[in-house]
Formats: structure tokens, sequence, C-alpha cells
């Protein structure tokens, strides 16, 4: 294929001609042609150079995500812009181990190239995560007891980082067994320590979780994060205190920035066990596990602290250089998407603002 290329002399002519040969009227500049191709950043065959959508973006049918915008800072004399989100799945777990080759930024209407620098973290924001285990200690699992705990020492030697704990158990009361702690070798000689005798049948369900629903405060911020959680353990159903309501519970839950604090329940499979208010319950996190038998509970308290990890990771703080380097007040319009991702709802994408008032000073 031969390329036609024109003098300096040959374009000093043309122009001549453009402009009528006396240099007097403006060029007559074509418009720019149309280029069909995939324009969606988060496409994986998109095109820099096409400015008409023509349907042709393709996506990982295996990637359905929500991103979740928490906090955007700016940086004006590095140009640096940070922004902190969150990535779950369509069943509301947390995405964690993603990289820089997952996130693609575009700035008004235009991807960033390599030279921004874009970086992902989820280690820059110190965080942690309080857990706090809400064990059914009424006279329903007696003769059970021994199991039970060993399911939950099962629990708490798999602490992860930043993670801490406290147990405590109910029957008509709650009663602390110990206080926050990330010392697995603790909590285990807590757990050791539970009575197994003289429990009483009744089962407070509802009283308990307003009673340590205050143990923590959830926070997002470029500063901190703490994303905690409680996680129940219960054979049977509220009974102690009929005026109290699964809504009552729910209620207590509540932080201080208005957000439902998140909710697992592992259950054991009884004559006694009341799904339904149970579920509802956990109806933010779909946190219900149910262990038919004894033998099963530690794999429902392992697939509990799977979620519980995996969401604490799924927090990442995204950098990058914007290539903006007029220093006016101006409104710039950011985009930041996964590569791939199927969700082309607005859920599936971040759009968001800011000024770059002092860029290039």
């Amino acid at each position: 294929m031969t390329r036609r290329v024109l003098s300096l002399t040959g374009l000093a002519a043309a122009l001549a001609i453009g402009c009528g040969g006396g240099g007097k009227n403006p060029v007559d500049i074509p418009e720019e042609p149309e280029i069909p191709g995939c324009t969606d950043i988060a496409g994986i065959n998109y095109s820099r150079s096409a400015n008409s959508d023509d349907g042709s973006c393709d996506y990982d049918s295996e990637r359905f995500y929500y991103l979740t915008e928490y906090e955007l800072s700016v940086d004006p004399q590095a140009r640096e812009v940070g922004l902190l989100l969150q990535v779950k799945d369509d069943g509301g777990r947390g995405v964690p181990g993603l990289g820089e080759a997952d996130f693609v930024v575009a700035e008004n209407g235009r991807k960033v190239g390599v030279e921004s620098d874009l970086t992902v973290s989820t280690t820059a924001i110190p965080f942690t995560i309080p857990t706090v285990l809400l064990l059914d200690m009424s006279s329903s699992v007696r003769g059970q007891v021994p199991q039970i705990k060993e399911a939950v020492t099962f629990l708490v030697e798999s602490i992860s980082q930043n993670q801490e704990m406290a147990i405590y158990v109910f029957d008509s009361e709650t009663r602390r067994i110990q206080d926050f702690t990330s010392d697995p070798a603790v909590l285990a000689g807590a757990v050791a320590s539970i009575p197994e005798d003289d429990l009483i049948p009744s089962t407070n369900l509802y009283g308990a979780i307003m009673d340590v629903a205050g143990l923590w405060e959830d926070r997002v911020s470029l500063t901190e994060i703490v994303d905690g959680s409680l996680v129940v353990f219960t054979d049977g159903f509220h009974n102690a205190d009929p005026s109290l309501r699964v809504e009552d519970a729910i209620d207590a839950m509540v932080g201080s920035g208005g957000e439902l604090k998140k909710i697992y329940v592992a259950a054991l499979n009884t004559e006694d066990l009341e799904r339904g208010p149970l579920r509802r319950l956990t109806f933010r996190t779909m946190g219900f596990f149910e262990a038919d038998i004894l033998s099963e509970l530690k794999q429902a308290f392992l697939e509990i602290q799977k979620e519980i990890t995996d969401l604490s990771r799924s927090f990442y703080l995204l950098t990058y250089t914007s290539p903006i380097t007029n220093p006016e007040s101006s409104k710039e319009q950011l985009e930041v998407a996964i590569l791939g991702n199927s969700n082309l709802e607005d859920e599936g994408r971040i759009h968001a603002r800011y000024d770059s008032e002092g860029f290039g000073n």
C-alpha cells in the first residue's frame, strides 16, 4: 500500500488555493470524518480513534460489578486525582484482588493514557475490621456446646490481618466473654471459658443484637476505614420479650451515618429454627448460612469469614496524574470503570466532577 506525501512546497500551494491565492479567506477545513467503533472505555475492544459508537463493544460476561464512590481528592500542585471506591459483585460480595490493569479512567470523555501513572492500592488507607460474635447459649443447645465452641474456635483462629473480634453470649441476657482483640490465642481461651451447664430456656435474640449494636461505628474515608460486622449463631428463635420485634433489632444496627451495619447469621438446623426473621436480619448481606448438622457449622463460619474479609479488601484507592495543565478553575468530568465490566447500568461506572483550579502552576 502506498501513501501520498505532500511536500512543503505542495502544502504551501494547497493552502494558497484554499485561501483564494491571496491568503485573505480562511482555509476550508473538512469536518472530522465519522469513525465507527467501541467508544466505551470499559469495552475490551475500546478504540481511542472511534468517535461514533457502533454497538460493537465487547465485555467479559464473568465480570458484572457494582462500583461505589466514597471520596475524591485533588492535589493541584501534583495534578493528582484520588478516588476511594468499593467494588462488589452482583451478589453484593466484595471483589478483592483488582489492580492497575483492571481499571480505566476518562477525563472529559477521553481515556487517559499511560502517562497518567495510574495506581491502585488496598493498603494505602489504615483500616480495621471489627467483628462481634454473638452466640446463642440458651438451653436449646444443651449437650452441643462443646461442638459449638469447637466451631467458634476454628473461626477465631482464622482471624485476618487488621481484624479484631469481640465475643458475647446470650440467653435471656447478654454477657460479654471477650472484648475486642486481634490475638487468636486470647480469643480461643475466651471461647473455652464459655459455660456448658446451667443453661437458661430463654432466647432474647433481638435484645442481644440491640445490646451489641453500638460496639463500633463504620467509617469510610481517605484517612480511615472501619468496616465492621456482627456474626450471630443461633438454633432457635426470639422468645424472651414479646414486645421486641425483628425491626427493633434492625433499627438498632443502623449506624450514625444512616447505613445498616452488616449482619451475618450462622444457624443450626433444628425444629425450633425460625428462618424468616433471620433472613430479614441479613437482607443487606444476604448472609444467612445454615448448617444441617453440627459438623457443618465450621464451614458456615468459614464462609462468613471469607465474605467479611473479601468486603474489607474490596476498597480501592485509585490515583492518577491528570493531563490538564490549565490553572484556571474548571469543572472536569471524571469517569472510572473496570475493564470488561458487563454491568452497563449507572452503578457499573463512577461519574464524578472535580475542580482543576491550580493545575499546572
